[in-house]
């Protein structure tokens, strides 16, 4: 699509990663106990962006872990501490927002797991 208007193909152009999202499973083991399996929420086309290394107050600290932002079309499938792979990179879901202008979004913000 061309023009000065920007249009879903447009859009679309943007989303040039795969993320794949999973949440802890709520599923018991056989004693009981929470286990470390994961449910796929799903793959996804998103744009990534690097936001810097965690709050202020701890981006001079040496455990401060590298953080990133995925802009993505709009889903409400994906919750804050869900797990998002990328790029050979494990992440925690901090934050999960809608925009709803013109194209319909759901903006991440997501750390880098050690």
């Amino acid at each position: 699509m061309s023009g000065g208007k920007s249009g879903s193909g447009e859009f679309s152009g943007l989303l040039r990663e795969n993320i794949r999202i999973e949440r802890p499973s709520m599923q018991r083991d056989a004693s009981g106990s929470a286990g470390l399996a994961r449910d796929v929420i799903g793959t996804f086309r998103a744009a990534a962006e690097p936001m810097g290394t965690g709050e202020e107050a701890m981006s001079e600290s040496r455990t401060a872990m590298p953080r990133w932002g995925f802009m993505l079309r709009q889903t409400d499938m994906i919750l804050p501490g869900d797990y998002l792979f990328w790029a050979g990179r494990k992440m925690h879901v901090r934050s999960v927002a809608a925009d709803h202008r013109f194209i319909p979004k759901t903006l991440l913000q997501a750390e880098e797991t050690g």
